[in-house]
Parts: C-alpha cells; sequence; structure tokens
C-alpha cells in the first residue's frame, strides 16, 4: 500500500501535539486516531496499520501513559461482533480504554468460552475491555463484570504505570469473525512502534546532552568513543524504523510475509532496544540515574514491550520459511529477472566463492572470461552503458541491481567492481580515443582492470596517496610509488591509477587518474595471500613507469572528483549484496538441519536473532535503494547501509562457522553449506574495511549526519 508521506506526516504532528499536552484518551478519540484499525462500518476509518504505527511511535515518543495501542487493537477486535457496537463506540471515542494480550488463558467451556489468569497491562488507566489471544483460541473479549483491576504498585514500567488484570473463570465473548492471527500481530506490532518512539527520543535526548555537556575544555560529543556509541544508536533507530515500516506496510496489505516481518520487527527491537537504551544511562553519566532524567523511564518501557508476546524459539521449518518468503519485486524488473535465470541456467556458470574470485589455473581463467563475456552479450553486464557503446535501450539501473541479486542466488561469478568502474570512468571521463581503445576490449574480456587507489598509508584516506607523477617536457608522465590492496591486479591488463601530480594546492586538489597498463616496464606486482589461503589482492610497485600524455583521464588535477564519482556505481549494488546475508543464513540453516540441531532451542533463538537483523539490513537497505533510484537519498544513508550489512554479514558467517565447528563434521549438503559459511567468514572482514572501514563510516556519519562537534 501507499501512504501520502504529508498525510502521514500531518497525522503525526495533530497526535504528538495531543500527548505533549499530556492528553486523555477522549482527545485521541476525537482527533479520530483510535479507530484507525477498525472497519468504517462500525465507526473507524479502516484497516490503516501504518498511520497506527506512526500514532503510537509518537506515544513512545512521548513516553505516553495513555493505553494507546491496547484500545486500537480491542476497537478493530470488538468490530467483528454487531453486540459489542457500543462499546466499540466507546472504545472510538476514547470513552474507555482496551488492552489486548497473547497469552493463555481463554478456555472452552459448555457455554462457550470462559477466562482464567492475571495479566499485566500498561497504561495508566485501567482496561474497560481485555482482548485475549490465547494459543489455539480464537479472541475472545471480557467487559468490566469480568474482570477486576488495580494498580500494581511498583511495576516496571514508570512512564504508563502497569495495572493488575485479573479473571477467574469469567465469561468471555468470542470473536470468531476477528482475524486473530492479524489482530495479535497488530499489537505486537505496536508494542514494537512504541520501543522505536522511546528509542528515537532517548538517542536525540542523549546526542544533545553529550553535544551541550562539557568536559576537559571540550563537548564531550567530541570524543571519538562517544561519537561512534552515538553513531550505532542512530544506525539501530534508522534499521528500526524501515523494519517496523516494512512490517507495517506488509501488515496493511495482509501480505503472506506480514507475520514473519512482525515477529522480526519484535524479536529485533526485543533484542537490541532495551541494551541501547541502557546503554544511554551510561552515556548521560550521573545524570543517567536520576528519576528526572527520563532516559531511565524509556529503558524500563522497552522492556515491558518486549515482553508482549512470549519468547518461543521458532522451528527452523518456520524459520526458513520466514528467510524464504516472497516479496513483492520491485516495479519493472520482472522481466530483467526471467531474462538472467534463463541466461544462468543455459550457460553453466562456473561456481563462485566468496574471497576466491580470482582464478588460479589457465583453465579457470578461461572460463570465467567465457562467462563475463556471456553476461556482456545477454546484455546482463554493460547495460548501463550508452546505446553507441554496446549498452541496452531502455536500461534503469534497477535492472543492474536485479541481474546482481540473481547471480548472488545462483552463487554464479558476478560482476567485478574494478571493472565496473573503470568503465564508468572511461564513459564519463574519458577521451573518444581512450573509449575506442579500451571499451571493445572490456565488453570482450579481452582485458580485465584493476584499481590502483591505495596505497600502504592511504587506505581509508584516499586523499593521503603519495605515489607521484612528475610531467616529463614531451607532455609525458613519470609515475613512482607503491599501491596494495590491488584486487585482482595479478591478472589484470589495465589499472586505474590515483597519482598525486602536485604538492601546492590542497590534498585532494592535487590528484590525478591515470591509465596503466600492468605490463607497462617498472610495473611489478606481489601477490598477497590472504587469510583464506587465497590470492586475490596484491602490492604494486611503480618504479619510474613512463606513460604517454593520453594515459590522463579527464583533467590534471581532476583526480578525487573522478575517483569519488565511482562511488555513485556501488550505491545501488549494496542493495543487491544484501541477499547474500539471506543466502548465509539459508546455509546456516541446511547446517542446523543437517546437523540434526532442530530440536535445541538455543541455536534456533540465535538463528531468529540473526534473521532478524537480515530484515534489519534489508529493510533499511532496500529504502535506502528506492530513494536513491528516485533521486531522494538521505543524509549520509550509504554509510549506513554499508555498515548494516557488512557487519551483520560478520556475525552470520561467523555464527554459521562455530556452530559447524561445535556440531560438526557436517556431510553432503551441510559440509557444501559449511565450507560456503567458512569462506564468508575469512572474507567478511574485508568488507568491513575496504570501501570505507567501519570506523570511517563512523566518523563519516558523526560528521556529516549528526552534525557531532570536531575533536580540539
Amino acid at each position: 500500500m501507499t501512504v501520502d508521506a504529508e498525510d502521514l506526516e500531518l497525522l503525526r504532528s495533530s497526535a504528538r501535539g495531543v500527548l505533549a499536552k499530556c492528553g486523555d484518551l477522549a482527545d485521541l478519540g476525537q482527533l479520530g486516531v483510535l479507530g484507525l484499525l477498525t472497519p468504517e462500518a462500525a465507526g473507524g476509518s479502516g484497516w490503516n496499520v501504518v498511520e497506527a504505527v506512526a500514532v503510537v511511535t509518537e506515544a513512545g515518543r512521548a513516553l505516553s501513559a495513555l493505553p494507546v495501542a491496547g484500545t486500537l487493537v480491542a476497537a478493530a477486535a470488538l468490530a467483528s461482533s454487531p453486540e459489542t457496537a457500543d462499546l466499540v463506540e466507546a472504545l472510538v471515542e476514547g470513552r474507555t480504554a482496551g488492552a489486548v494480550v497473547e497469552r493463555p488463558g481463554a478456555v472452552a467451556a459448555a457455554a462457550g468460552w470462559r477466562v482464567s489468569g492475571a495479566f499485566a497491562v500498561p497504561g495508566a488507566q485501567a482496561p474497560g475491555v481485555l482482548v485475549v489471544a490465547s494459543p489455539g483460541a480464537p479472541l475472545v473479549a471480557l467487559a468490566d463484570a469480568g474482570l477486576t483491576t488495580r494498580p500494581l504498585a511498583g511495576g516496571l514500567d514508570s512512564s504508563r504505570g502497569v495495572v493488575h488484570v485479573a479473571a477467574a473463570d469469567a465469561p468471555a465473548r468470542a470473536l470468531p469473525d476477528a482475524d486473530r492471527n492479524a489482530l495479535a500481530d497488530a499489537a505486537v506490532l505496536l508494542a514494537a512502534a512504541d520501543t522505536l518512539g522511546a528509542l528515537a527520543v532517548t538517542a536525540e535526548r542523549v546526542t544533545r546532552h553529550l553535544v551541550d555537556r562539557e568536559a576537559f575544555g571540550q563537548p564531550l560529543a567530541a570524543f571519538q568513543a562517544l561519537q561512534h556509541r552515538l553513531v550505532d544508536l542512530d544506525v539501530l533507530v534508522a534499521a528500526a524504523e524501515s523494519l517496523v515500516s516494512a512490517a507495517a506496510v506488509a501488515l496493511a496489505d495482509r501480505a503472506p510475509h506480514a507475520a514473519a516481518l512482525v515477529q522480526a520487527a519484535h524479536t529485533f527491537l526485543a533484542d537490541r532496544a532495551p541494551a541501547a537504551l541502557d546503554d544511554c544511562v551510561q552515556l548521560s553519566g550521573g545524570l543517567g540515574v536520576t528519576w528526572e532524567w527520563p532516559v531511565h523511564h524509556a529503558v524500563r518501557r522497552a522492556v515491558v514491550n518486549a515482553a508482549v508476546r512470549l519468547p518461543v524459539a521458532p522451528e527452523v521449518a518456520d524459520l526458513r520459511a520466514a528467510l524464504e518468503s516472497d516479496r513483492p519485486a520491485l516495479a519493472g524488473t520482472e522481466e530483467v529477472r526471467r531474462h538472467v535465470r534463463t541466461v544462468i541456467a543455459e550457460n553453466d556458470p562456473p561456481p563462485a566463492r566468496e574471497g576466491h574470485r580470482a582464478p588460479t589455473t589457465p583453465e579457470q581463467e578461461a572460463r570465467l572470461r567465457a562467462w563475463y563475456r556471456t553476461l556482456y552479450d545477454t546484455g546482463l553486464l554493460g547495460g548501463w552503458w550508452p546505446p553507441e557503446w554496446g549498452g541496452s535501450p531502455g536500461f534503469r539501473p534497477v535492472h543492474q541491481l536485479t541481474v546482481t541479486e540473481e547471480l548472488i542466488r545462483a552463487r554464479a561469478p558476478r560482476p567485478i567492481d574494478q571493472v565496473q568502474l573503470a568503465s564508468h570512468v572511461l564513459l564519463h571521463f574519458g577521451t573518444e580515443e581512450q573509449k575506442q581503445r579500451h571499451l571493445p576490449r572490456i565488453r570482450s574480456v579481452e582485458d580485465v582492470w584493476c584499481q590502483l587507489f591505495s596505497e600502504p598509508g592511504a587506505g581509508s584516506d584516499l586523499a593521503g596517496v603519495r605515489t607521484r607523477g612528475e610531467r616529463r617536457d614531451d607532455g609525458s608522465w613519470v609515475i613512482t610509488g607503491q599501491k596494495t590492496w590491488t584486487t585482482d591486479g595479478h591478472w589484470a591488463q589495465y589499472g586505474l591509477a590515483l597519482v598525486r601530480t602536485s604538492t601546492e594546492a590542497k590534498r585532494h586538489a592535487g590528484l590525478t587518474v591515470f591509465v596503466v597498463p600492468m605490463d607497462a616496464p617498472g610495473v611489478e606486482v606481489r601477490p598477497i595471500r590472504m587469510n583464506s589461503d587465497a590470492v586475490d589482492i596484491n602490492e604494486a610497485f611503480l618504479d619510474g613507469v613512463v606513460l604517454g600524455p593520453g594515459s590522463v583521464v579527464g583533467e590534471v588535477g581532476q583526480g578525487w572528483a573522478i575517483a569519488m564519482s565511482g562511488l555513485d556505481v556501488e550505491r545501488v549494488n549494496v542493495g543487491a549484496n544484501v541477499v547474500l546475508l539471506q543466502e548465509l543464513l539459508s546455509d546456516v540453516l541446511t547446517v542446523a538441519e543437517e546437523l540434526q540441531l532442530a530440536g535445541d532451542p538455543v541455536v534456533r533463538s540465535d538463528v531468529a536473532g540473526l534473521l532478524a537483523r537480515f530484515e534489519g539490513a534489508r529493510a533499511f537497505v532496500g529504502g535506502h535503494v528506492e530513494r536513491v533510484l528516485a533521486g531522494r537519498e538521505g543524509e549520509s544513508e550509504g554509510p549506513i547501509a554499508k555498515l548494516l550489512y557488512t557487519e551483520a554479514y560478520v556475525d552470520i558467517a561467523r555464527f554459521g562457522v562455530q556452530l559447524a565447528t561445535t556440531y560438526g563434521p557436517a556431510e553432503g549438503r551441510g559440509a557444501e553449506a559449511a565450507g560456503r559459511l567458512q569462506d564468508a567468514w575469512l572474507w567478511s572482514r574485508v568488507l568491513t574495511i575496504s570501501g570505507g572501514s567501519s570506523e570511517v563510516m563512523r566518523n563519516i556519519l558523526a560528521k556529516r549526519r549528526l552534525r557531532l562537534p570536531a575533536g580540539r
């Protein structure tokens, strides 16, 4: 479903105004928000889950004592029964409160349903209606007469209070026409939204506190250790917002994968929000342990919200079903996806291994080059090139994302990043002669390219390159220096080199990009053996390498802009790479199945937590890619996407290796999956270091997104 962004913001603003004034339920009822899940025929406005999530998130931000979520869901549940019309009206208008519990308690009896049990429900107002969702039973409702309520003294939730609700073999009204699962999931999702609001406002509050508070002669927020913790809070909020939003849209559409997304949102926030909020107490210093400082109220609230659903270790089959549930494809990609699958099926690509991308024998190299040539010939590679250079008319960036996703799922070799970068640079900055010479040979895969950017003293700090280029009187250049971490340098024919050609200008302004033949005199490539025993990266020594004037790409001194333009190529591809997390989790489940671990609740709970991490990364990165494609990218979203993807990759792969090592060895399918997980784990730290390390990503977010002060 699509919700107008302006309308949603207006709703948030209106709810925020009421909640800020500490209004009561009747004020929200007058605003019309308590009927957001109730059918129009019963006095509500329909199944508006996205809007309901927005309102409850605002309640969490305000640390409101009003039982908003319970009243929303109770009204929707009772609306299925005509006999409860008066009660529904009272709930929608805010004249009475509702509560929903997902607990055992409802049992079938000769004359209907009865409920026994004691339940703790959050909120300062005792509920006039209790809706009980018991396992294996329909929703049932108890009104005032069947309930005993009293404030629970000393309850954990200090922002709302807790009401003790008891029923002793009380008659209950069954609501068989209510969508039990959807409404139970709505209650769980709204609890997650409430936690999200409390988490978001606390992150903002603590950030302001550390910016305003000075110590040791500067703001506390200027210290890098604190900056990185504030960034991690912001990244957590961004992922949680995306995941809760994705779950809300799926539940609003009653999509098949809605329940899995709701469970992921609940697990994600139940696992991570209490710890993050507790850390906010620490970040607040002595102020954090005072009653007046609201942070501890948010911690308490998050723990109570996490208890809305009892922790149950999902069955392995259920985890796999959640992982593999179909999601709506991006619009306009269906035909491209079918084409990719056909090409893969008809051409038997060589197998791909994470961290083992370069060929090790002439036979492997020939097969790999033939595969890439097939990708170009079938339009799966180079489709974004201009038609005069072999590109596909009507190509859109989302098509390349689709291609990469399908190659990952087929475990087929993916495009070489450095070749994609070289193609981009030549097409956008190269001379006509450079294009004529190099582009056809890239498409025919006669030439593989590498990237000569990083140096021993200039990795993430790319502007620190020291390799020198000196222009001679005849216009040629002499290049001297050392490059490192050069992926594919040992089998590449050409490299793009970032070289310092001036020391007079600022660091960024004195750089130039050159085309370097890798067999030129003075070029020496030394392979670097990696922790996986693979050779994918290299050192490259440039000892007086002479290059003609035609080797300069773009203008002299334009190197920084050219190097940074290549980042645009990666912004969409990270969306495809998230599919790798899905494949890794699939391998983890395969290992668990083959090692007969389906009965181990600890293993299943751990996998469920990783699945929630994946869903959080997928939700954020998917939204990020959509915004990039639409030209609406938010502030510094790329570093958030990289952190979420790469750090989840590390944790999933490591967990899989530890699982296989502890309970293995596996055989058959399990051995193959364990081997892929080992490859991935040994490779995973490359992802958190290359392209800007995780620490550099946090520095970027601290400066550009959070606007934290610089240290002195």
